[in-house]
C-alpha cells in the first residue's frame, strides 16, 4: 500500500472538520457560561483542529509531490474534483485558522466563523469522496466511499471535541455539563457509525464484477483483509463503549478515559482507511 500520505490527509482533515462542526454545535450550549469561558473551553479544540489540518496539508503535498502541484492541478476547477478538493480544503484550512487567531485575539469564539468553516468543510468531504468515486475502481465507486469519509468525521469529531472540553467542564466544577456533552459526543458518534453501517451493507450490491483497472472484483479483494476489517470493528466498538461508559456512568469517572476513546477510534478509522486504499492498489 503506497497511500500513506493519503491516508493521514484524509482521516486528519475528516477528525479536522468533523470537530468543528461538533464545536459548532456545541457552541449554543457553552456560551451561556459567557465569551471569555466558551473561548476558555474550546481553544484547545481549536488548536487540535487546526494542527490536525495542517498535518493533513504535509501529507498531501508529500503526495503531490511539491506545493506548486497544487496550483497547477487547481486550474481545472470546472472538469477536475482534485481541483475543487483541493480548494475546498485550502478554504477550510484558512477559515479555521482565522476562526481559531480571532479566538485568541480578542478571547472569544465567533460562531459564525465556526458555521462557515463547518460548512466548508462539508464541502470538502464532498469532493475528496467525489474523486474515488468517480473512477473506474470498483470499491471506491460507490455510496461507500462518501459514507465513509462523512462517517469517519461524525465519529472523530465529536470525540475530539468531547476530549478537550468535557474535562475542563468538570475542572470548573460543571460535572452534569461534562457529562451532557460525552453522552452528546457518543450519540454523535453512534450516528457516525451508522452511516458508515448502511455504506457497507450497500457495498456489495453497488458492486460491478469487476474492477475495470485489474480485473479482479472488490469483495474478492477484502477477502484477504477480514481479520483486519473485524479487529477495526472491534476496536471503534470499544472505543464507543468507553464513551458510552463516561457519559452514562452514575459514579465519578475520571475524563481522561475519553483520550482513550479518541485514540482507538483513531486507530480503527485509520484502519478502515488502509482497506479503502488496498481496494485501489
Amino acid at each position: 500500500m503506497h497511500e500513506w500520505a493519503l491516508l493521514i490527509f484524509t482521516v486528519c482533515m475528516q477528525a479536522a472538520i468533523g470537530g468543528m462542526l461538533v464545536l459548532s454545535l456545541f457552541y449554543r450550549k457553552l456560551s451561556k457560561s459567557g465569551s471569555e469561558k466558551t473561548f476558555a473551553m474550546m481553544r484547545t479544540s481549536l488548536l487540535a483542529i487546526v494542527g490536525l489540518s495542517i498535518i493533513g496539508l504535509t501529507a498531501s503535498f508529500a503526495h503531490l509531490g511539491a506545493p506548486s502541484n497544487a496550483f497547477n492541478t487547481i486550474r481545472h476547477l470546472g472538469s477536475s474534483w482534485m481541483s475543487r478538493e483541493i480548494l475546498a480544503t485550502g478554504l477550510f484550512i484558512g477559515t479555521a485558522c482565522v476562526t481559531t487567531g480571532l479566538a485568541f485575539v480578542q478571547k472569544k469564539v465567533n460562531p459564525w466563523l465556526l458555521l462557515v468553516s463547518s460548512l466548508i468543510g462539508l464541502v470538502d468531504i464532498y469532493c475528496m469522496a467525489a474523486i474515488y468515486a468517480n473512477t473506474l475502481v470498483s470499491g471506491w465507486h460507490s455510496i461507500n466511499t462518501f459514507t465513509s469519509f462523512y462517517g469517519t468525521a461524525f465519529v472523530l469529531g465529536p470525540v475530539l471535541a468531547a476530549s478537550f472540553i468535557a474535562p475542563l467542564l468538570r475542572n470548573k466544577q460543571s460535572e452534569a455539563e461534562a457529562k451532557g456533552l460525552v453522552k452528546y459526543a457518543f450519540y454523535m458518534a453512534i450516528f457516525g457509525i451508522a452511516v458508515q453501517i448502511v455504506g457497507v451493507a450497500l457495498f456489495s450490491s453497488a458492486m460491478p464484477e469487476v474492477n475495470m483497472i485489474s480485473g479482479t472484483n472488490a469483495m474478492t479483494g477484502l477477502e484477504a483483509y477480514q481479520g483486519t476489517v473485524a479487529l477495526r470493528w472491534i476496536i471503534e466498538v470499544m472505543g464507543v463503549g468507553v464513551l458510552g461508559y463516561l457519559s452514562m456512568a452514575n459514579r465519578k469517572v475520571s475524563l481522561s478515559f475519553a483520550y482513550v476513546a479518541l485514540a482507538a477510534l483513531v486507530f480503527a478509522e485509520g484502519m478502515s482507511r488502509y482497506v479503502f486504499y488496498v481496494l485501489g492498489s
